[in-house]
């Protein structure tokens, strides 16, 4: 089993190598960015501007190219690579970043954070430097940037949901998740663990009656065809990030590091509102599909229906975080 372990390292590293590692060649830095992401994914589309913007504002002293769709290998290969210096830059949810530091943990918690505004203010500031810091000092991985996705919703076969009684009894598809699976039970709900391939078939068979996700895969995956309604209820926003490996950021000379930031910044700001605009032109293309949608004004009971959570997960996360999400 070593041996078979020793071998997939070396040839992740020497696969890596291919395509990474910063080359300067003729004193044009390349920077490899990776992806599990289709190339029409929003994050991969923010990571393609982020290149534009670097090559631009370097006077071309920096290239990027971006491998989409795992060329690279899954999230968790990509992250080891950029640890042992043969990747620069990658997309990573920060739920991938949990194993690594739980206090990432904090971004599955159901209604942590408020919309997309609130959460991008904390991020901005102290906050974001925080998880940036500790994952770096654990992993030798920084965050760059945050790509804030556009929130969960229900998209159900039976009924919709209004307020949390409406959950009672309601299987939900979840992913492997104790967060999402506890979320769920105190919603009143059934969660019922199934994974992402196997989903159309449990919701067309009624082995469940709802799974949640983002609006715009509803229609990717075709799951409109075995639902009925789409309830706005925002459960869960979790942002991906542009993780970069520090050891080659930190070699980077300042001028370079600067563009770096700035360039992210608004190639993340970019990415987040390509996913709003997505979200919305997918809710009219379901509607007219015959999806019924409800908008929901009132949270306030999904809310008090979740709260023990935080408590339960105090230990593992850290108090004081969650208290600065809630606060």
């Amino acid at each position: 089993m070593k041996k078979v372990l020793a071998f997939s390292l070396v040839f992740v590293f020497i696969g890596a190598l291919v395509f990474a590692g910063g080359r300067r060649d003729s004193d044009v830095i390349t920077i490899t960015m990776a992806s599990p992401s289709t190339a029409d994914d929003n994050t991969v589309r923010a990571f393609v501007r982020f290149g534009e913007l670097i090559e631009e504002r370097s006077g071309g002293r920096m290239r990027a190219t971006m491998m989409h769709s795992g060329q690279l290998g899954g999230v968790r290969e990509t992250i080891e690579q950029m640890q042992m210096g043969v990747l620069e830059m990658a997309e990573v949810n920060v739920a991938m970043f949990s194993a690594f530091d739980p206090s990432f943990m904090v971004f599955e918690l159901p209604y942590v954070s408020r919309g997309v505004d609130h959460l991008r203010e904390l991020l901005d500031g102290s906050l974001g430097q925080r998880f940036s810091d500790s994952l770096e000092a654990r992993t030798g991985v920084k965050v760059l940037e945050w790509v804030i996705r556009s929130p969960r919703n229900m998209y159900i076969s039976t009924r919709p949901v209004n307020t949390a009684a409406d959950f009672a009894g309601m299987r939900v598809r979840i992913m492997e998740s104790a967060v999402h699976h506890r979320t769920f039970e105190l919603l009143g709900a059934v969660p019922v663990p199934i994974s992402a391939t196997e989903r159309y078939m449990a919701l067309q068979t009624g082995v469940v009656d709802a799974a949640e996700n983002s609006i715009p895969l509803i229609i990717s995956q075709r799951e409109y065809e075995v639902t009925r309604y789409i309830s706005r209820t925002e459960h869960f926003m979790t942002p991906n990030t542009m993780a970069i490996s520090a050891s080659f950021f930190r070699s980077l000379p300042a001028d370079l590091q600067q563009i770096m930031v700035e360039a992210a910044r608004e190639a993340a700001r970019y990415g987040t509102r390509l996913d709003v605009e997505e979200e919305e032109a997918a809710i009219q293309e379901l509607v007219r599909r015959g999806m019924v949608f409800n908008d929901i004004a009132d949270r306030s009971s999904f809310v008090q229906a979740v709260s023990p959570i935080f408590d339960e997960f105090r230990d593992q996360i850290g108090g004081d975080l969650i208290e600065a999400f809630l606060r």
